[in-house]
């Protein structure tokens, strides 16, 4: 079976085992040469389909790279694929057959088979995860040496591939940015020297690399042709993280709100030290009346990361909710789990789509993340039958629901929640949720 998740992707590697021994810390790699791994994930034949079919290059979502110092061609790809009558199909193919490195850009967003490995990959890491493939022709080389500001890994599934890398300068480096390389002089100048390579991979269809952000490398195909993914990933690191609670330190504190004063943007007074800039956000922080829940900006941080519903049974489900029953059967979204934040105000609820639920549904709350899968009328007891159909229909509207076709599943009875208050004439026919 080809791989679709990301426990399939690092396997035999557990994904903890990964985190805890190679995330941020070092090379790894998989010499798996397991072709079937990587079977209709992205080879030769999809390549023309892609471009056919998806035409990423008429949203410049494609780059043609010569080999060596020649400059890149992705203008000329752009024109022609606006105004060719094949979209630029046979540029490509010429281009490829001429020894170009061809490279679909963000290709989880027309491509299923790499849609899935980065939707799991994401949650699994709860980090951003993009990913480029890469297509070389025979001994060619599309990139000089060079370092990314991001991890990455890369999953070989058509031909193979030369990996030089060399020894890290810089651990954990970010992207640079004209800000970065104004105030750190360091960063700015002439190509550095990474020396000689000090480790050589050769990746075969299945085979994967990892490299932490930092690591100078290189990459030529060998004799064959080459095609890889190069996956991404774009955690919150804890600079941004903190940027994110200074931003909520100035919705409760008004200096944090006004502008930095004319005299200092005009030089005519110095401001502060760093380090006296930074006891003053602790100085407000600790005076805060109600302190701000750093854990709770975790959880929201991190609910950016879970996956979206999968399309199956979405619009059978669309057409099919005013039709449902208390015998209908409804399920959640493939591959998507319950997840539930709740505020002072209301629930927030996550299941391949979002919701804001109110607090009185509580007694709901405890049988939606047990059952997976469930008959209307099975819903909590406290609710009467037609709540529960509201209920139900609003969750097939809003995409956290959708209607099953498998059969109804026994359920074990479960002790009835208490209500969040003794009125329940909100389980009353019409209920607004």
């Amino acid at each position: 079976m080809a791989i679709q998740t990301a426990a399939e992707l690092f396997n035999p590697l557990g994904i903890e085992e990964f985190v805890a021994g190679h995330l941020e810390q070092e090379i790894l790699h998989l010499e798996r040469h397991a072709p079937e791994l990587v079977d209709g994930i992205f080879d030769l034949e999809s390549m023309g389909h892609c471009i056919r079919y998806m035409k990423p290059q008429a949203g410049q979502s494609v780059r043609l790279i010569p080999r060596g110092d020649e400059p890149e061609e992705t203008v000329s790809l752009n024109a022609a694929a606006s105004s060719s009558p094949d979209g630029g199909e046979q540029l490509l193919v010429e281009s490829f057959a001429n020894g170009k490195t061809m490279v679909f850009n963000i290709a989880e967003t027309y491509w299923p088979p790499i849609e899935r490995i980065v939707a799991d990959l994401k949650e699994a890491l709860a980090c951003d995860v993009k990913c480029n493939v890469y297509c070389t022709p025979p001994e060619s080389q599309g990139f000089d040496t060079h370092v990314d500001g991001h991890d990455v890994l890369v999953l070989q599934t058509s031909g193979s591939k030369t990996w030089r890398l060399h020894d890290v300068d810089s651990t954990l480096p970010l992207e640079n940015t004209p800000l970065a390389t104004e105030m750190f002089s360091m960063l700015g100048g002439s190509k550095p020297d990474y020396g000689d390579p000090t480790r050589e991979v050769i990746l075969h269809p299945g085979d994967l690399l990892y490299l932490p952000r930092g690591v100078p490398h290189s990459a030529a195909s060998t004799s064959q042709h080459s095609i890889h993914l190069t996956i991404g990933l774009y955690p919150l690191r804890r600079h941004e993280f903190l940027s994110r609670l200074v931003d909520l330190l100035a919705f409760e504190d008004e200096g944090l709100r006004r502008r930095i004063p004319t005299e200092i943007m005009a030089g005519q007074r110095r401001e502060a030290s760093a380090a006296e800039l930074f006891r003053e956000l602790a100085d407000i922080a600790d005076g805060l009346e109600t302190p701000i829940d750093v854990n709770r900006l975790v959880e929201i941080s991190a609910q950016s990361y879970l996956r979206l519903a999968g399309t199956s049974g979405s619009f059978e489900s669309a057409i099919g909710v005013e039709s449902m029953t208390l015998e209908t059967v409804v399920e959640r979204p493939e591959g998507c789990s319950w997840v539930v934040r709740r505020t002072g105000n209301d629930f927030r609820v996550h299941c391949g789509a979002s919701m804001a639920l109110p607090l009185k549904l509580t007694p709901a709350m405890e049988f939606f993340e047990k059952n997976a899968i469930f008959r209307v009328a099975d819903m909590p007891s406290l609710m009467a039958d037609s709540a529960k159909l509201t209920l139900s229909r609003n969750l097939v509207r809003k995409g956290l629901l959708r209607i099953s076709q498998k059969p109804a599943p026994v359920l074990e009875e479960s002790v009835p929640v208490p209500a969040a208050s003794g009125d329940l004439s909100w389980l009353a026919p019409n209920a607004g949720v």
